[in-house]
């Protein structure tokens, strides 16, 4: 007999005399294996007014009544400077609106004459068109001196520095005596309204935060209450990350200081441990009515833990998951004790 024939009937004869026996695996339910891990994201508290004031005319500091520390209402002065050449600058732009307002009306009263001797054939029309002539010129010259006027009024307003909301000074670079020039820094007021945390956020930990339950600032060891009030609809180019803005629900932290906002992500997760690779793509190994049953997760990432969306009741196979293959027909030995995952 062929020598081949004789070995392939003897394995014919092994195989169906003594069936493969299945492979042998524990399980464990999704309820057993799932935790909730805490996501963090850089922060900072930020304020909408923290402005530094400057000079908008040149001037002496004449007078500046606070002090670092000092709380200031909407409208107080900060900072006197030095006034006297402005005022004077306005009394002579308003000594000129005033004469040419007499001019005016002079020149008002000779074009009604010139009007009057026209009709009665005693002056020509051309003594008419230049008093109206002249009449027009004054009056360009009047808006003219208007707005000079108007001008030296706002430079006389811009003497006093006033406070453009309630809040606090912080900085006060002016000093007694000093010459300030257009655009010198002169005092640092930061609102008392109520200041937010702005935080850098992955894209894909948005919908967790969206969800999350009781996120907290983190600073110094300290927990503040926050809520999602706005994520800004852009993508920093530089650290791919976005930004969204949280509001305060109880004491704020001081604006500047800087931290992580942390919060619970209730997407079920499960430890790394448990993952196989099949034709390079991670997932884990389910119990299936007897066998093996592979579940792809394509966005698992090798040694982090993985994110899942199964029934509580669905049993992975934990012990034995890599040397099984989809499909392969399983035997299920009585499952051990899961360890309760660290969160």
């Amino acid at each position: 007999m062929n020598p081949g024939a004789v070995i392939a009937s003897s394995l014919f004869f092994l195989l169906t005399t003594f069936p493969v026996q299945a492979a042998s695996v524990r399980t464990a339910t999704v309820a057993e294996l799932a935790f909730v891990v805490e996501e963090s994201a850089p922060a900072t508290v930020v304020s909408y007014d923290h402005s530094l004031l400057s000079a908008q005319i040149e001037g002496r500091v004449q007078e500046v009544p606070v002090r670092v520390g000092d709380k200031v209402a909407q409208g107080q002065t900060l900072v006197k400077l030095e006034c006297s050449d402005y005022q004077l600058a306005q009394s002579q732009a308003s000594s000129a609106l005033s004469a040419l307002d007499a001019r005016l009306v002079l020149a008002r009263q000779q074009l009604q004459r010139a009007e009057k001797l026209v009709k009665q054939r005693n002056a020509s029309e051309e003594l008419r068109d230049q008093r109206r002539a002249e009449l027009r010129a004054l009056q360009a010259e009047r808006r003219s001196a208007v707005a000079a006027v108007d001008n030296a009024k706002l430079r006389v307003s811009r003497c006093d520095i006033h406070a453009p909301f309630s809040g606090m000074v912080t900085e006060r670079p002016a000093m007694l005596g000093s010459l300030a020039s257009i655009g010198t820094p002169l005092v640092k007021v930061l609102s008392d309204a109520l200041p937010e945390l702005s935080v850098q956020i992955p894209p894909k930990l948005l919908a967790s935060l969206k969800n999350a339950e009781e996120p907290y600032f983190l600073s110094e060891k300290t927990r503040y209450p926050v809520t999602l009030r706005v994520e800004l609809p852009l993508i920093n180019t530089q650290t791919r990350t976005r930004e969204v803005r949280m509001r305060f629900t109880a004491k704020p932290a001081l604006t500047g200081a800087s931290g992580r906002l942390v919060w619970r992500n209730h997407q079920q997760q499960i430890p790394a441990q448990y993952a196989v690779k099949r034709e390079g793509v991670m997932g884990v190994m389910m119990w299936h009515q007897g066998k093996a049953k592979f579940l792809a997760l394509p966005d698992a990432l090798e040694g982090q833990a993985l994110r899942v969306e199964l029934p509580a009741d669905t049993e992975l196979i934990i012990e034995g998951q890599h040397s099984v293959q989809d499909g392969e027909a399983i035997e299920r030995l009585e499952s051990a004790d899961v360890a309760a995952p660290a969160e």
